[in-house]
């Protein structure tokens, strides 16, 4: 954010930009996952990479803030940042986890639909990320925030529609549970980008 003051503080924001490039990668084999579900193991291998890659890059963001004396940004913002970037991934990685112990063989169009705005929230946060390092951006970056919401509220409207067809058609107790955790937690994903979005958002008022 400070960039032309701190210029060797430069590695915080590789390491975020890093985050969000594994973020995307789960998220869209996430969504590829939900269309070819016969080969769903290879789609949940590659994802448990990711997360596993991902959790090193906080590892090192953290160990990175420990030793650094001077910030680009509040201490806490990067702690946060770090954190809730890492906290969706493993969200994802459990998402997918649950596919081969649940055994689903098929899923509804609608949570192939969420997983396609949970990819493009994932793209629009990437895109967040990739703006931080200059207030010249602080524009995109707002513009890049409203697209999450919109995406959340088309969100939003996705998993109304599929509860409600479950509620009425799904006569598989066990089925219609398995369903509706996935709707739950593929939903929070796109609520939590929301909330990356949002420390940046403060982060850029902050240092404006």
């Amino acid at each position: 954010m400070l960039k032309r003051l701190l210029p060797r503080q430069d590695s915080f924001f590789q390491l975020f930009q890093q985050a969000a490039d594994k973020l995307l990668l789960a998220s869209t084999e996430f969504s590829n996952m939900l269309e070819h579900l016969d080969n769903q193991q290879h789609f949940v291998d590659e994802i448990a990479k990711h997360e596993e890659e991902a959790d090193q890059i906080a590892h090192t963001n953290f160990e990175l803030l420990h030793k650094t004396f001077i910030t680009p940004f509040d201490r806490h913002d990067i702690h946060e940042l770090t954190s809730t970037l890492d906290d969706i991934i493993d969200l994802i990685n459990r998402i997918a986890q649950r596919f081969p112990f649940y055994q689903l063989k098929v899923v509804p169009e609608e949570t192939i639909q969420l997983s396609k705005l949970s990819v493009e929230a994932v793209n629009n946060l990437r895109q967040v990320i990739y703006c931080l390092p200059s207030l010249k951006n602080s524009s995109r970056i707002f513009e890049y925030c409203n697209a999450i919401d919109t995406t959340e509220s088309k969100a939003h409207k996705v998993v109304l529609a599929g509860e409600k067809k479950l509620f009425l058609d799904e006569q598989d107790f066990k089925q219609f549970f398995k369903i509706k955790e996935i709707y739950a937690h593929t939903k929070l994903v796109i609520n939590r980008c929301q909330d990356v979005a949002n420390i940046v958002k403060g982060i850029v008022l902050e240092y404006s």
